[in-house]
């Protein structure tokens, strides 16, 4: 990705071209005085999701654990010992 520097103090006249930047996928610090204020990144282009360190998600999939896990049948019956620790004796 392009990166550009533009100092606030000069926004003024050159607002259009800052704009055109982001536009433009161009990543843009926002500096005044030489001091680095705040980094501006285009959205993405084709609406993909970018993760805090730059890095483009991939949609996940269904079935991507097919024929690797087995859940058991009675995974969430429950157990006497689990109901009386949670509602007490005699419920």
């Amino acid at each position: 990705m392009l990166k550009k520097t533009f100092d606030v103090n000069l926004q003024g006249d050159n607002l259009s071209e800052l704009l055109s930047a982001i536009q433009n996928q161009v990543e843009v610090t926002l500096t005044r005085d030489g001091v680095a204020l705040a980094k501006v990144l285009p959205f993405p282009l084709g609406g993909e999701k970018i993760t805090t360190d730059n890095k483009v998600l991939k949609p996940r999939t269904a079935e991507g654990w097919e024929g690797q896990i087995w859940i058991a049948n009675d995974f969430d019956d429950e157990l006497p010992k689990i109901n009386t620790m949670f509602y007490g004796e005699d419920e």
